[in-house]
């Protein structure tokens, strides 16, 4: 068992070295003033420093609970300064509930119905300790570790213009559309509300970009 986990760590790092510099020359060749990744699970030992190398400085954020990946938002510091960022838990997005059952209206049913957890959960994911307990209680249901990041800069060019960039990874699961759709929604209220900061605080009519990995395709029913 043991040599078996060594030879799996050798092979899978060997791989990893392989994948990520193909992943540097890529991301070189492409010059953007921005870039936004996720499933970033090793920006402390190869991305940060790698991409400031290329002139790009970053921000990032890991996904909540045990899961080692995140996403980050990379940008050319010779391009744009970094103003004001805030980072998304959609975790907390349980806090903002009322107690009172939200199934009492026809949004919250359509919200919170779902399939038992062992019947829908498929994929490469695996159940962690989170996924416990009534999948159809909205403080269960929606509590699945996804993270986001969003951020102010000022262009380093004779406008001088602000852009907002927000990066995101929404929950996987095809069957769990409401969970996508509530994540979604609580994405564009703090983007909103962002937008507006930004605005007031530095005088200005700032641009907005989303990028991620929405784990949706066109005709998606939810």
């Amino acid at each position: 068992m043991g040599s078996n986990s060594g030879l799996y760590r050798i092979i899978f790092w060997h791989r990893w070295k392989a994948r990520s510099q193909a992943i540097l020359t890529v991301l070189k060749s492409l010059e953007a003033d921005f870039f936004c990744l996720q499933e970033v699970d090793e920006y402390e030992t190869f991305y940060k420093n790698n991409m400031a190398s290329l002139g790009y400085s970053s921000i990032y954020i890991q996904r909540s609970g045990k899961k080692r990946d995140g996403c980050g938002i990379f940008y050319k510091q010779d391009n744009a300064e970094l103003v004001i960022e805030e980072k998304i838990d959609y975790n907390d997005s349980v806090a903002t509930l009322d107690d009172e059952k939200t199934s009492s209206s026809d949004d919250g049913d359509k919200l919170l119905v779902g399939g038992n957890k062992e019947e829908t959960k498929s994929g490469s994911e695996k159940e962690s300790p989170e996924d416990c307990g009534d999948p159809n209680d909205p403080r269960v249901r929606l509590k699945r570790d996804c993270v986001g990041i969003m951020a102010a800069f000022r262009r380093k060019n004779p406008t001088f213009h602000y852009v907002i960039i927000a990066n995101t990874h929404i929950y996987w699961d095809p069957e769990w559309a409401d969970v996508k759709i509530a994540q979604v929604k609580y994405l564009l209220s703090r983007l909103a509300e962002f937008k507006m900061l930004v605005a007031k605080k530095f005088d200005c009519s700032p641009s907005l970009i989303v990028a991620g990995d929405f784990n949706s395709t066109p005709g998606d029913q939810g």
